[in-house]
């Protein structure tokens, strides 16, 4: 499906950019990580040096999608990867209560791009590693 090619290449490349500054807070600003693990996540403090590796994990993963190498592996982990934490924090998404916060919801779209992508993988060919 060639008309197919640049809408995918498109959506990976948003969802490289939706997902990178949260990947790259961990580098920059350790602490606001660890502050969003611990309030949204219920993560315990971590370390700077397991902040360190996570980010490290992300951007590694976040590459191999941005490139569409190994496509089952890494579309499959930044999809379940986003779509589990959301489910962690799903008290936030719930309108009406007194957590939800709307910022949130923007990862809700985000996850369903990123399960279509995953399930129109072999389309999505357009400057994509074989």
């Amino acid at each position: 499906m060639p008309k197919l090619r640049l809408p995918l290449f498109l959506t990976r490349l948003s969802i490289f950019y939706f997902l990178l500054p949260w990947q790259l807070m961990r580098f920059l600003n350790p602490d606001a990580a660890d502050g969003i693990a611990k309030k949204y996540y219920h993560l315990p403090g971590l370390n700077e040096s397991v902040g360190y590796a996570i980010g490290a994990f992300w951007l590694i993963l976040l590459t191999a999608f941005l490139l569409g190498f190994k496509k089952r592996i890494s579309y499959g982990l930044v999809f379940v990867l986003h779509a589990g934490a959301i489910l962690v924090a799903l008290p936030f998404y719930i309108v009406g209560t007194e957590n939800f916060n709307q910022l949130f919801l923007a990862a809700i779209p985000a996850a369903a791009a990123m399960g279509l992508l995953y399930v129109l993988r072999n389309e999505d060919t357009l400057l994509s590693l074989k």
